[in-house]
């Protein structure tokens, strides 16, 4: 039986080569797409967050300086990606939206999802787990996903 600090260590590992792939699977994704890697990134945020934003939120939520969020925000727009309107219930905001037209098809299946192996390789892996299982993963991820 392996001691808990043996498991951490493996996790931490494990973790290290999982975000490593990420990033770099994200690189590959964000140039299929015309993008960078923080503009995809900034744009996840915006499209998980019910795909509209403040551009405060998306500097705050991003943790990027305020000028650099711009300079994201201005690309994705020129790009069709999003595009900026006046909040209906408070004038003074500018609030972000992704355009229905033009978020890319990510998680949602479909020859042009650039996402689509690795969900069907994560559909692969989630058969050999039970659904207990696979809800102490997701709570474990839950509770580190925010640390820095």
């Amino acid at each position: 039986m392996s001691s808990k600090a043996e498991v951490t260590g493996r996790i931490v590992e494990l973790l290290q080569l999982v975000i490593a792939s990420s990033v770099m699977t994200n690189e590959r994704i964000a140039r299929s797409l015309g993008l960078n890697v923080v503009d995809l990134q900034a744009l996840g945020f915006i499209a998980r967050h019910g795909g509209h934003m403040t551009a405060g939120e998306v500097s705050q939520q991003t943790e990027l300086p305020t000028s650099t969020t711009t300079r994201v925000l201005d690309r994705l727009e020129r790009q069709g990606y999003i595009e900026r309107s006046i909040d209906p219930e408070d004038r003074r905001r500018v609030v972000v939206r992704v355009r229905a037209d033009g978020l890319p098809t990510a998680g949602r299946g479909g020859p042009d999802d650039p996402y689509q192996g690795i969900l069907a390789g994560m559909q692969r892996v989630h058969e050999q787990f039970t659904v207990d299982e696979l809800e102490v993963v997701a709570r474990y991820l839950d509770a580190v996903k925010d640390v820095r």
